[in-house]
């Protein structure tokens, strides 16, 4: 109960320093004069899309986390020069390691993730982003090794289900078309106490995405 209350609480102090941001985005660049040209046309709409590496592991604390390997595509509206908002699609496998008597363990999960995100650009290269994410669950299977030996189940549906949770972004744009960013993502759901297995995951995402496409340039 506790962490619940730490991650809404953190969340929200997030969300108003970002909106603290976001409100004086322009007199930031005003001032500095690092930020996007104040007097240049920019698209309202932006399509990409990319690979994006997860190191995401469980709450339990007897866990590992291994990488894996996702993508998705993501679709911008600018409200503004600097402000836009972000929804997408991500391909998100989740994979962690712990030991089960004298074995070892590997849960392989699947979850479509639908991100959310409010992002302010205060400079021509770099951007920050805010918001929610709500997790698909598709599948999982777990993958047991004792003596050189492997046996692979499926998890039973409700075991795992769809989660939700917070997104934090920093994003550095390398040229035109390609967008380099990290993500923090934590999400939570309650699960049966008699239940070994969680919902709760939290870590990093570190993706590259190409823009495809974008709409005419609005003044």
């Amino acid at each position: 109960m506790i962490k619940k209350v730490y991650y809404f609480v953190m969340f929200y102090l997030f969300l108003g320093v970002f909106t603290s941001l976001a409100q004086g985005g322009d007199l930031l660049i005003q001032q500095y004069s690092k930020g996007p040209g104040l007097d240049e046309n920019f698209p309202k709409w932006s399509l990409r899309i990319g690979p994006q590496v997860n190191r995401i592991n469980t709450d339990l604390g007897t866990s590992s986390p291994t990488l894996t390997l996702g993508g998705g595509a993501e679709l911008e509206y600018r409200l503004s020069k600097t402000v836009g908002l972000v929804i997408g699609a991500q391909y998100n496998p989740i994979s962690y390691s712990y030991f089960e008597d004298d074995s070892i363990a590997t849960d392989r999960l699947k979850y479509i993730s639908y991100p959310l995100i409010l992002r302010l650009q205060p400079t021509a290269k770099v951007s920050f982003g805010l918001g929610l994410v709500y997790q698909a669950y598709i599948s999982g299977e777990k993958r047991l090794e004792k003596e050189d030996i492997q046996t692979l189940t499926e998890y039973e549906n409700e075991v795992f289900r769809n989660t939700i949770g917070a997104n934090v972004q920093i994003a550095h744009y390398l040229s035109k078309p390609f967008l380099v960013y990290i993500n923090f993502r934590w999400v939570r759901r309650i699960s049966p106490v008699t239940q070994p297995q969680t919902n709760n995951t939290s870590g990093f995402q570190m993706g590259i995405i190409c823009r495809l496409w974008k709409s005419k340039l609005r003044s």
